[in-house]
C-alpha cells in the first residue's frame, strides 16, 4: 500500500504548503553572528570588486571559502540588498537536495524509497531553519548529497556521467565549506575498500583523477586569494577550520558523544516514532561477509556523515547534516512497511512511540515555558509571543497524540499525513507568529541604522564595543550611512564635539560614558533609544545614540 500522497493536486497542496513554511519569515532581520557576516561578505564584494577574500567589520571568524558569499551577491543582482536575498539561495539549494533525493536516489534504493524519503526531508524540523538563517551549510548539504548520490550510483551501474556529477558535488562542495565533503566521500570511500565486495570498482571510479579535477576550482581561487595577501587568509582558515576543530572545541561550541544522535531525534521529530525500527532493520541480519549493497551503502554514509563528528571536540548541530539524506532514506523504507506494521505488538515499534511521544510533551510544555522565562532583567516575549508559544507548543502536541493515535489505530496513510502536517504547523507559527513577536528586539541593529538613514543620514556614527554584532555595520553600510569604531572610552566626548558626529552606545557602557561627561561637565543629549536583543548570546540590552551639545526640539521627538 503506498501511503504517501497520491492524486497531484494533493501532492501540489502539500509542496504549497512546504514552499510556504520555507519562505515563512524570510524577511525578518538578519541574525547574529553567522548570517549577518555572510550577508556583510557579499555586500562588501559587491561594492569593493574583491570576490576572493571576504572583509567586513567584525567578522573575521566568520570567513570562508566563498560560494556561499559569491551566492549571496548574485541574488542581490535579482532581488536587491535585502533578506530575502539573503536567503534565497539557501532556499534555492534545500529544494535541490530534496529533488536530488527524490529523482536519484531511486535508482539505489527504489522509487518508493527516494519518494518518501523526499517528504521526510522536506518535514524535517532542522534543515529549514537553515534557509531563514542563511548559513553555508544548505549548500554544503546540497552539493554533498550530489556527490554521494552520484558515488552510490556509480557502484550500481557504472557510467561516466556519474563521475562527472560526483566532481561537480565536490568541487561545489569544497568551494561552499572546504573539508566535510572529504570526510564524507573519503571516509565512504574507505568503508568500500575495507568491507564492500564492490570494491573492486574503484578502480573503475578513479577517485585518484576526481578529487584533483574536483579540487581544481577551490585551487584557483586559493592561488589568487593566496596572492592578493601573501597567504594570510589561507593558512588563518586551515588553523581555524581544520586544526583547531579537529583538536579543541571552538567558541565553546562543544559536546559529549551522542550529541548528534539528540539533534537527529529532534530535527527529525514528525518521524521519531520510526527511528528505533530503522536503525534495527538496518543492523539486523546484516552480513560482512555478504553484504546487502543498500544496508552497507547507508551504513558507510552514516558513519562518515555522523558518526565521525561524534568524536571530535568542536561540535555544532550542522556538522553532522551530511547524514540526513541517508536517514531520511532510512526512514523512507520504514514508511513502504508501516501499513504492515503493528505498534501495539512490536517492541521498536512501541520504544519508538514512547520515544516520539515523549519528545512531542517536552516540546509541547518546554516552548511555552521557555517563551515565558526571564531573560536577564526582563523578558524577551510580550503578551502576545507568550500565547502564540502557548498555541505553537499545544498544536504541536496535539498533532503528534493525532499522529500515535493513528499509528495504533493502523491509520498509516493518515498517520503520514498528520506528520508533516506537524512539521508545518510548528515551521508556520514560529517564523509567521512567534519569531515576528519578538523582531523589534532582534532587529534592534537595523532599527538604529533605519533611525540613521531618517534622521542623519549625512553623519557620522562612532562605534562603541557593541558587542561587535556584524548585522550593525551592515545594515549601516546598507543605508550608506558612515560609520567608524570608537573602542577607546577616553576619546568618546573629544571624538563626539566633532561636527556632524553621533556615537551609539550600550547598556554595558552608557552610565560609564554618562559618568565620565557629569565629571568633565561635557555636553550632550540622547536622539534615539531603541531595546534591543543580543540573540548569539541571549542577552537583553538597550541602544543609545547621543549627540554633543544641549537638547533641540527635533532631537527630543526623535527620542518620542
Amino acid at each position: 500500500m503506498n501511503l504517501l500522497p497520491q492524486p497531484k493536486y494533493e501532492q501540489w497542496v502539500w509542496m504549497a504548503l512546504f514552499a510556504v513554511a520555507w519562505l515563512a519569515g524570510n524577511g525578518l532581520s538578519v541574525w547574529d553572528q553567522d548570517e549577518s557576516a555572510y550577508a556583510a561578505f557579499a555586500w562588501q564584494m559587491r561594492t569593493s570588486g574583491n570576490w576572493l577574500i571576504p572583509e567586513f567589520l567584525w567578522s573575521e571568524i566568520h570567513r570562508k571559502t566563498p560560494f556561499h558569499f559569491w551566492s549571496i551577491a548574485v541574488s542581490y543582482l535579482l532581488w536587491g540588498v535585502n533578506e530575502f536575498a539573503v536567503r534565497f539561495p539557501a532556499f534555492l539549494a534545500t529544494i535541490g537536495t530534496v529533488l536530488l533525493l527524490r529523482y536519484r536516489a531511486a535508482a539505489v534504493f527504489g522509487k518508493a524509497t527516494a519518494q518518501a524519503a523526499a517528504w521526510i526531508l522536506a518535514a524535517n524540523l532542522f534543515l529549514p531553519h537553515l534557509i531563514k538563517i542563511s548559513v553555508t551549510d544548505a549548500s554544503l548539504l546540497f552539493f554533498e548529497t550530489l556527490a554521494v548520490l552520484s558515488l552510490l550510483r556509480f557502484f550500481k551501474q557504472p557510467r561516466w556521467q556519474e563521475q562527472l556529477y560526483f566532481i561537480l558535488g565536490t568541487a561545489g562542495a569544497l568551494l561552499v565549506k572546504g573539508p566535510p565533503v572529504l570526510i564524507l566521500t573519503f571516509g565512504m570511500l574507505g568503508l568500500i575498500l575495507l568491507f564492500s565486495p564492490e570494491r573492486k570498482k574503484i578502480l573503475a571510479f578513479q577517485p585518484w583523477l576526481l578529487f584533483p579535477v574536483a579540487a581544481l576550482p577551490l585551487l584557483v581561487w586559493g592561488r589568487l586569494a593566496w596572492q592578493t595577501d601573501d597567504g594570510a587568509f589561507i593558512r588563518w582558515m586551515i588553523d581555524w577550520y581544520t586544526v583547531s576543530r579537529v583538536n579543541n572545541e571552538v567558541l565553546g561550541q562543544t559536546g559529549p558523544p551522542g550529541y548528534y544522535l539528540a539533534t537527529i531525534l529532534i530535527a527529525f521529530l514528525p518521524f521519531t516514532a520510526l527511528l528505533p525500527k530503522a536503525f534495527q532493520q538496518l543492523f539486523s541480519g546484516y552480513s560482512w561477509r555478504k553484504p546487502d549493497f543498500k544496508q552497507f551503502m547507508l551504513i558507510a554514509w552514516l558513519i562518515s556523515g555522523w558518526l565521525i563528528y561524534e568524536l571530535l571536540k568542536s561540535k555544532l548541530p550542522a556538522y553532522a547534516l551530511g547524514a540526513y539524506p541517508a536517514i531520511a532514506l532510512l526512514l523512507g523504507a520504514q514508511i513502504g512497511q508501516l501499513s504492515t506494521y503493528n505498534f501495539r505488538q512490536q517492541n521498536w515499534l512501541k520504544g519508538g512511540l514512547l520515544l516520539y511521544l515523549v519528545l512531542c510533551i517536552a516540546l509541547g510544555i518546554g516552548l511555552p515555558l521557555a517563551a515565558a522565562a526571564p531573560v536577564g532583567d526582563g523578558f524577551l516575549f510580550n503578551s502576545t509571543g507568550i500565547l502564540a508559544a502557548r498555541i505553537t507548543g499545544v498544536g504541536f502536541l496535539f498533532l503528534g497524540m493525532a499522529t500515535v493515535v493513528f499509528l495504533l489505530r493502523a491509520q498509516m496513510a493518515w498517520a503520514f499525513r498528520s506528520m508533516l502536517a506537524q512539521s508545518i504547523f510548528f515551521l508556520l507559527m514560529g517564523w509567521l507568529v512567534l519569531l515576528p513577536s519578538i523582531e523589534p528586539l532582534r532587529g534592534a541593529t537595523k532599527s538604529v541604522a533605519r533611525f540613521m538613514a531618517e534622521a542623519h543620514p549625512t553623519k557620522t556614527l562612532l562605534l562603541s564595543r557593541n558587542f561587535h554584532l556584524p548585522s550593525l555595520p551592515y545594515y549601516l553600510s546598507t543605508q550608506a550611512i558612515a560609520y567608524q569604531e570608537a573602542t577607546d572610552a577616553a576619546l568618546w566626548q573629544q571624538q563626539l564635539a566633532a561636527p556632524n558626529t553621533l556615537l551609539l552606545l550600550n547598556s554595558s557602557n552608557f552610565g560609564d560614558f554618562q559618568s565620565a561627561a557629569a565629571q568633565n561637565t561635557f555636553s550632550y543629549h540622547l536622539v534615539f533609544e531603541q531595546p534591543g536583543w543580543i540573540s548569539d548570546k541571549g542577552q537583553l540590552t538597550t541602544w543609545y545614540v547621543v549627540q554633543a551639545g544641549a537638547p533641540t526640539t527635533e532631537t527630543e521627538s526623535a527620542v518620542e
